[in-house]
């Protein structure tokens, strides 16, 4: 009878284990989404305002380093997400961000420019042409 209580007691905790470890995995997954959406979507995104800037005769550099912990941000998220697929396929998005704070530390247009090209380079590879981000809604 002890035995029975001990094995069923193990099995539970492994069940419950289980489930905790399914939910952190969703929760990432939903960190990194929330993290796309928020750096990436709208017109106020940290995406949107460094294309306006890098297409300005002058670019805003203040505005530009502004968005840089955003990008960092989902670098992180991406880099540490425990989805090895997501992992796998951030390499483009992880070199062109890198870029981006290069760039903008020794405010260099051009290179801010190819380094944003780069950037929406690595979401066309990730949510269209066979990535893990599934294709973006219109």
């Amino acid at each position: 009878m002890k035995t029975t209580v001990v094995i069923m007691a193990l099995a539970t905790a492994a069940v419950a284990g289980l489930a905790i470890a399914t939910c952190a995995d969703h929760d990432e997954d939903d960190r990194v989404e929330e993290l796309m959406e928020r750096t990436h979507e709208g017109k106020r995104s940290a995406y949107r305002q460094v294309k306006k800037e890098v297409a300005a005769q002058n670019p805003s550099w203040r505005i530009i380093e502004g968005t840089l912990p955003q990008f960092e941000a989902m670098s992180r998220a991406l880099r540490e997400s425990k989805d090895e697929d997501i992992r796998g396929s951030a390499d483009g998005y992880l070199d062109a961000v890198q870029e981006m704070v290069k760039a903008t530390q020794r405010r260099d247009a051009n290179a801010m420019k190819e380094a944003v090209g780069s950037l929406s380079q690595s979401c066309g590879d990730c949510h269209f042409k066979g990535g893990v981000g599934g294709e973006l809604d219109d």
